[in-house]
């Protein structure tokens, strides 16, 4: 079996449906701790006339110091919502998958509320299911691990029995890969080459969120994603 790994993310780009793709399991690292400065699990990319457009989703952070990523609520929950989905609606409004999508991320909106990792999840699963990919997540909380970096990781996949690990490609810069070796795993890097797609508003531009792709392309998108997609064994 294989897994790979991932912090919950909002709306996450196409190199995390690249490598879920070529996994048997993902494991969202929800118990890893939400980064003070610039991350992209709560913001991601996507376009409009004058090029790309931030998503941010407001986190509850006064007097809370660091938190782990499952202990995240939105801050102006409902207003933000309801911002969200008009942005949707002003750039996206035109595509044939809108009606489904906005339906879909309505109801998402609602049922999480200011939960954060509920959001993160489903919103990274209803894009899976879009593109068809129906490969199971599951929470490091779940799994009951607190460890950190490699350590984490090697563990996690000899829980679940894996016999290799999916990782982004240059992980190997932060990861001590003798640690996989050691205990009998096979390090393989997914490496994610945005192929250009048909996009709404003007010249292409790369690694927006998967939103953009889906609304873009629909069900074709899984293509893009599979070429964008190169396996390198390490």
């Amino acid at each position: 079996m294989r897994v790979s790994f991932n912090q919950p993310a909002f709306i996450p780009w196409g190199g995390f449906y690249g490598r879920l793709l070529h996994s048997d399991l993902m494991i969202f690292l929800d118990r890893t701790q939400f980064a003070r400065g610039f991350t992209f699990v709560n913001r991601n990319r996507l376009k409009g006339p004058q090029g790309e457009i931030w998503v941010t989703v407001p986190i509850r952070k006064k007097g809370l110091g660091l938190q782990k990523i499952n202990e995240l609520h939105l801050a102006r929950a409902e207003s933000w919502d309801i911002k969200f989905l008009s942005l949707l609606r002003h750039y996206y409004g035109h595509s044939l998958y809108y009606e489904q999508t906005i339906a879909d991320l309505g109801r998402i909106l609602k049922e999480a509320g200011d939960h954060f990792l509920q959001l993160a999840v489903q919103t990274s699963r209803l894009l899976a299911d879009y593109f068809g990919l129906e490969i199971p997540f599951r929470l490091q909380s779940e799994l009951g691990l607190e460890l950190k970096g490699t350590e984490l990781l090697v563990e996690l996949a000899l829980r679940v029995g894996a016999g290799e690990v999916l990782l982004p490609y240059l992980a190997d810069r932060h990861l001590n890969l003798e640690a996989f070796n050691r205990a009998g795993l096979q390090v393989i890097y997914l490496k994610y080459d945005q192929v250009p797609y048909p996009q709404f508003w003007g010249h292409f531009i790369a690694n927006l969120s998967a939103v953009d792709l889906w609304l873009c392309c629909g069900p074709e998108g899984l293509r893009n994603i599979k070429q964008s997609s190169r396996l390198l064994r390490a």
